[in-house]
């Protein structure tokens, strides 16, 4: 089953012709703050991640850049993406950088396991948020406290620490960090990759399997989200080889045919079993 998130039990960010109905909490995001897809993959022998490139920031007018790098690569063993204002993400990126620093040197220089690692990433994300929301709204003398600092982040980790193992982690802006079995969404795009996944994602996936996938999920939003553009980035991360970023050239080589025989069940294969032209035991044949 798909992780919903946050912890409230809703998507974190939805189109905004979506937003009506929802609650306060969710009507008071600024969706113009989460303009970008982000995807995690778990796989059997580690975890893919992929954005697209297109982002967008604030000086004194929307600006808008493509072909920017969204995912961050910490010490060869973490990747991290997010969804939120520019500044926040890098901000939350350094916090947890220093934070795995410090867990790796108490353990003098040895990977840390995942609960180290999450018992890291919450308390440097959960003092960012006490001093950007809680001890800021209190200097500026405000009633109640202010989500100045909100992003959302996707991290895959993987190590050879004793454990061999590869996790993947959804961290929300108050510091809880939630471990995800299958796959993560994010961004102004997060439903219609939702969507995709819940029925194309397979638990038994490899990495080779996961980034035609991945490149499939990001394109198709890219084509309907108009806050989402440019190419699309992918990294992996497995406990062998650590993060490793694809090039252009690779991810168009490794996922060319299987998004044209994706685009061809879906534009193709599914009107015809609409118009009873194919059954579900001819299907099962293929």
């Amino acid at each position: 089953m798909a992780q919903t998130y946050p912890h409230r039990g809703e998507a974190a960010v939805r189109p905004p012709r979506m937003l009506k109905g929802l609650s306060s909490y969710y009507r008071k995001l600024d969706i113009r703050s989460f303009m970008t897809i982000i995807v995690g993959l778990c796989c059997e022998n580690g975890v893919v991640i992929a954005s697209d490139s297109q982002q967008e920031f604030g000086r004194g007018v929307a600006v808008k850049r493509l072909n920017t790098g969204k995912i961050y690569v910490l010490d060869k063993r973490f990747a991290i993406a997010g969804a939120g204002l520019l500044a926040h993400i890098e901000k939350a990126v350094d916090a947890i950088e220093i934070g795995i620093r410090e867990a790796r040197k108490s353990k003098a220089g040895i990977d840390p396991n995942e609960d180290e690692c999450v018992d890291a990433i919450e308390k440097s994300i959960t003092a960012v948020y006490k001093e950007y929301n809680i001890d800021r709204s209190r200097f500026l003398g405000e009633p109640k406290e202010r989500e100045f600092f909100k992003p959302i982040l996707i991290v895959g980790y993987g190590a050879e620490n004793g454990e061999s193992k590869s996790c993947l982690f959804i961290v929300h802006s108050e510091g809880l960090v939630e471990k995800v079995p299958d796959y993560a969404t994010a961004g102004s795009g997060a439903a219609y990759a939702e969507l995709l996944l819940k029925n194309y994602y397979g638990g038994q996936m490899t990495i080779s399997e996961a980034i035609p996938l991945a490149t499939y999920t990001i394109e198709e939003v890219k084509s309907i989200d108009p806050n989402c553009g440019g190419d699309t980035r992918i990294v992996t991360i497995d406990p062998k080889n650590g993060v490793r970023q694809l090039t252009k050239e690779e991810i168009s080589s490794l996922t060319g045919k299987s998004v044209s025989v994706l685009n061809v069940v879906a534009r193709d294969l599914v009107p015809r079993i609409l118009r009873g032209e194919i059954d579900d035991g001819q299907i099962r044949k293929l």
